[in-house]
């Protein structure tokens, strides 16, 4: 084990059944519900300074939210991929082994902690909020938040610089074959699939409108669907910002928490116009400002031709 900013904060880890191995922190403090944050890519925002080691994982915002003691915490990470960096909580080439290894984590924590679903929320933020929507639906939670989410990964692929990172994914390396759904578009088929007794759990799901290809090709239709199927989706808006998670405040986020531990429902215009739950809009890396440009230049090039 290594420490995490306190001895309160150390890193454990799960090793699956080939002997891979899944670090994570468990935070407890003797509260009756469980929050899990799953980290994105690494270097993804800078809304926080998270813990990050090249072997030991990356766990963005646990500096954040970990010492807040109204929740337990479990903050996971997916150290596999093209870069050691994350596989979108999926695996490799077809083969779902970081996606089954969450789950027995999840699964574990759960029982050990004597949590079940409904006392459970999980959140994230771009590809972290991919594994909050991904296991939400498949654990049926209290509740999911995500930020920023990537949803399509052939979408993500093409239009979000992530041909790399999908292509690890997939068996034969094509990110846009329809034959290649069944890994790339996991959450689309979960819910348009949903035939279980309950709707959807609550979602909380924030996005820009300017973030190019997450928020009118991948959030609105997922934001359609998931009320089609009957579940409560409070949808925030922001009208610039980009790929971000600046509007994902601290506050927001644990007042959001909050409201779906009670089964409340959140009033997003609060966030939205309420001075505590405020952000500021940061600059982008230069290396995000490159990535994006080039992702334009390319979708350009692509219409003309």
């Amino acid at each position: 084990m290594a420490d995490v900013g306190s001895s309160q904060h150390r890193i454990e880890s799960y090793i699956d059944p080939a002997g891979r191995t899944f670090n994570y922190v468990p935070v407890r403090h003797g509260a009756p519900d469980l929050a899990v944050h799953f980290s994105a890519f690494f270097g993804e925002w800078g809304d926080a300074k998270p813990y990050r080691d090249t072997f030991q994982g990356y766990y963005h915002r646990l500096k954040m939210l970990g010492g807040e003691q109204g929740h337990d915490w479990l903050f996971a990470c997916d150290q596999y991929g093209e870069e050691s960096n994350g596989t979108y909580y999926t695996g490799e080439k077809g083969d779902f082994f970081v996606e089954r290894a969450m789950l027995a984590l999840l699964h574990e924590t759960m029982a050990d902690w004597a949590c079940p679903p409904e006392r459970v929320v999980l959140l994230g933020s771009s590809m972290g909020a991919t594994a909050a929507l991904k296991f939400g639906l498949m654990l049926g939670v209290r509740g999911i938040i995500a930020i920023s989410p990537h949803i399509d990964l052939d979408v993500c692929a093409a239009k979000q610089n992530r041909e790399r990172h999908v292509a690890f994914i997939v068996p034969d390396g094509d990110t846009q074959a329809p034959h290649n759904f069944r890994y790339t578009r996991q959450i689309r088929a979960i819910l348009e699939t949903w035939d279980q007794p309950n709707p959807p759990p609550p979602l909380f799901i924030q996005s820009c409108a300017d973030d190019l290809g997450v928020h009118d090709e991948q959030v609105v239709p997922l934001v359609d669907t998931w009320r089609s199927k009957g579940g409560a989706v409070f949808h925030d808006v922001r009208p610039i910002g980009g790929h971000t998670s600046d509007w994902a405040t601290k506050p927001l986020l644990l007042d959001a928490i909050d409201e779906l531990q009670a089964g409340r429902p959140i009033d997003v215009a609060r966030y939205q116009t309420d001075a505590v739950f405020a952000g500021a809009i940061t600059k982008e890396p230069l290396s995000h400002r490159l990535r994006r440009r080039a992702s334009l230049t390319r979708n350009r090039l692509l219409r003309r031709g």
